[in-house]
């Protein structure tokens, strides 16, 4: 719409209509018309360039000038500063030309200005189509927006590639017809959209994820170009997903009938799936089929040691399976039913053993059981009550009082955690009391012991009577006994240390009196007391140090006379010594020695005797006269020696005289010197007799 040009920019060119000015004459209307017209045909026009008024080449005489009015002046100020000061206000020539120039021109300028603002108006609308439309802000988009703003956003999500954005995008454009003014433009982009699913679905199925894959691919509409294509990859996935479950399904049998064989021949035919998952999973599938293979012969080894051993190491066997995959099918199909049973048994015999008192062999039989078996309640039961026994009969009497009183609260409390319907209650109910009571007396103990620990006569007798407060039926009798036992010769230590460490004094000093004085000090210490043997040991040193001291001089004077050569009365004196004494062993051994001295001078003189009958020939003589030194003497030995030496040169002589020839009816020569005389046979030698005619006996 051309803007209304203002009447005061018109008025700015018509003649103002005072009374002052006075309107030209015909002549010079004309003229000025005329010289105007000229000038316009002559001169170049431009809209930007200034008006130009050239003055009369010959001008008038002009009247008086006037003053202009007021109104053409602010006209002429609002059009043009440059037309206002070319007009001359001085002359009426000028005003008179101007009003003129308005009136010639003022419907062209009115045409020109109408036609400026067309210009303008079109100018604006180019710069508006050419200029780039305003960024779509997709987070204020909606489904009331523009569906061209509503494409462009779907353009922009699709472009992330997260399935859920794409799939927006598709379900946006899927339903466009052919009429829709955006189809054209939507085509392609579904395309797009469709085969980026298709991929997605793809990523899906290498990921072992086949029901998200076909979910997806089944999104694609079936106006999209790669919905036949999506189709056909739907079908040939799970053809070959099927197919892989039915091999796998074939791999499970096998395995659970530990057929390893049949399981491998699968495996093969599984590895030919055209299936990434069924690829994927195929070395997990091989790792279960050695897990399985480990887990039967853990089992065969548990079986073996189980027929092999008696039932009460059946714990061991279970033990041997603890290591079995818990996910297998040997351990679900077999060995758990084995272990169950093995389990079962071995708490059978637990029973047997808890009754028969025997809890040792009960507590081993329950450890046997791994931690990780299977407990029914009343395995648990038993286990209670088996610790429980257990803590009972431990008695550490050195342990502090309270490490032995609080394992039996804990006994307590476990059993009585046991189940009124329990198999095991009324075992429960007959040891509760005992355990009760065993609690109270360690506590009554305890208090003693602390009290005994202050090492006073009174405190000793107050800890000694709370003992023996204990009745025989109690189940800290035991204890209370050991502990009264103890305290007892804690006292009675108490009680006979400063009469034996008095003693211990006085016999110092080492004289007879004062030995005798610790001796009959020391026996004021009466039998069983518990320091009667330590008592008994130091009288026995003190009266060997009395016997000593009485019997040295004795030992001494047999001694001197010994040495002065009288050995048989320096063996009455050393008699004198009783046996008992502390010197008899000395005594006994110096008589000996003497005794020995005087045989030995007996003896060599025998044996010089037989010597010299020996070295004269009388050799049975000689014989004879040794034999007298009796075994236990000092010179048997060498005696014996002698007479072997002498018999075995009779016995030579007696061999020479039966070979010596002798003629018949020759008597035998005599001869004047004496035969040997080793003629005799020995008073008792076994050597044959020898002949008739024997030499003489020589004087």
């Amino acid at each position: 719409m051309a803007r209304k040009l203002p009447t005061q920019w018109l008025q700015a060119f018509q003649k103002p209509k005072d009374g002052i000015e006075h309107p030209p004459t015909q002549t010079e209307h004309s003229q000025t018309e005329h010289s105007q017209t000229e000038h316009y045909q002559t001169e170049h026009y431009s809209d930007h360039a200034p008006v130009l008024l050239e003055d009369d080449p010959n001008p008038k005489p002009a009247a008086e000038p006037e003053t202009p009015s007021v109104p053409i002046q602010h006209h002429v100020a609002q059009f043009g500063h440059q037309v206002a000061r070319t007009a001359s206000s001085a002359t009426q020539v000028a005003a008179h030309r101007m009003g003129t120039l308005a009136k010639v021109w003022k419907w062209q300028i009115i045409w020109l200005g109408i036609l400026g603002m067309f210009g303008g108006t079109g100018a604006i609308a180019l710069y508006w189509l050419s200029s780039a439309p305003p960024a779509v802000d997709c987070k204020k988009v909606t489904a009331q927006s523009l569906e061209t703003e509503q494409l462009f956003c779907a353009q922009q999500a699709a472009q992330t590639g997260n399935a859920d954005q794409i799939l927006a995008s598709v379900n946006l454009v899927k339903g466009w017809t052919t009429e829709h003014p955006l189809y054209g433009q939507s085509r392609p982009l579904l395309q797009d959209w469709s085969n980026a699913l298709l991929i997605l679905a793809r990523d899906r199925v290498s990921q072992r994820d086949i029901k998200g894959a076909v979910n997806l691919a089944n999104q694609i509409p079936q106006n999209s170009p790669v919905y036949k294509d999506a189709q056909g990859a739907i079908e040939r996935w799970l053809a070959e997903y099927r197919r892989g479950e039915a091999i796998y399904a074939k791999i499970i049998e096998a395995l659970k009938k530990q057929s390893w064989d049949k399981a491998s021949e699968q495996m093969a035919q599984l590895a030919l799936v055209n299936d990434p998952g069924w690829q994927e999973r195929l070395g997990e599938i091989r790792e279960q089929t050695n897990q399985e293979k480990k887990a039967w012969k853990l089992l065969q080894d548990a079986r073996n040691f189980a027929k092999a051993n008696p039932p009460a190491q059946l714990g061991r066997a279970i033990a041997i399976t603890d290591s079995v995959d818990r996910k297998t099918f040997v351990w679900n199909l077999l060995a758990n039913q084995e272990v169950l049973r093995w389990r079962n048994t071995v708490f059978g015999l637990a029973i047997a053993q808890f009754d028969q008192q025997n809890i040792p062999a009960a507590v081993a039989l329950v450890n046997s059981i791994p931690a990780s078996v299977q407990l029914t309640t009343a395995n648990q039961d038993l286990i209670r009550l088996v610790r429980a026994r257990e803590i009972e009969t431990v008695d550490e009497y050195r342990a502090p009082g309270l490490e032995r009183i609080v394992p039996l609260v804990m006994a307590t409390q476990m059993v009585r955690q046991i189940d009124a319907q329990s198999p095991f209650v009324g075992r429960a109910k007959t040891l509760i009391p005992r355990l009760e009571q065993k609690v109270q007396d360690m506590m009554q103990l305890n208090v003693a012991s602390s009290v005994a620990n202050l090492q006073q006569i009174p405190m000793l007798q107050y800890a000694i009577a709370q003992a023996g407060a204990i009745q025989p039926k109690r189940p800290g009798r035991l204890h209370a006994q050991t502990l009264l036992a103890q305290w007892q010769k804690e006292l009675e230590s108490m009680q006979d240390r400063p009469v034996l460490d008095r003693a211990k004094q006085v016999a110092k000093s080492g004289k007879i009196g004062n030995l005798r004085s610790a001796v009959a000090m020391a026996t004021l210490v009466k039998p069983k007391r518990s320091l009667r043997i330590e008592a008994q040991t130091d009288i026995a040193n003190w009266t060997n140090q009395i016997e000593i001291i009485e019997d040295r001089p004795i030992i001494n004077n047999a001694r001197a006379i010994a040495s002065a050569g009288q050995l048989g009365q320096a063996i009455n004196v050393a008699g004198t010594i009783r046996p008992g004494r502390a010197l008899y062993a000395e005594a006994q051994g110096l008589i000996g020695e003497w005794v020995y001295q005087i045989q030995l001078a007996e003896d060599r003189s025998t044996l010089a005797q037989a010597s010299g009958l020996a070295s004269q020939g009388y050799l049975t003589q000689a014989i004879n006269v040794a034999a007298g030194i009796g075994p236990g003497r000092p010179l048997h030995g060498e005696a014996r020696g002698a007479i072997g030496q002498w018999a075995a040169e009779r016995a030579a002589i007696w061999r020479q005289r039966e070979a010596a020839p002798t003629a018949p009816n020759e008597a035998p020569v005599q001869s004047s010197e004496p035969e040997p005389q080793n003629d005799e046979p020995p008073v008792q030698s076994v050597d044959p007799t020898p002949p008739a005619s024997a030499d003489p006996t020589p004087p």
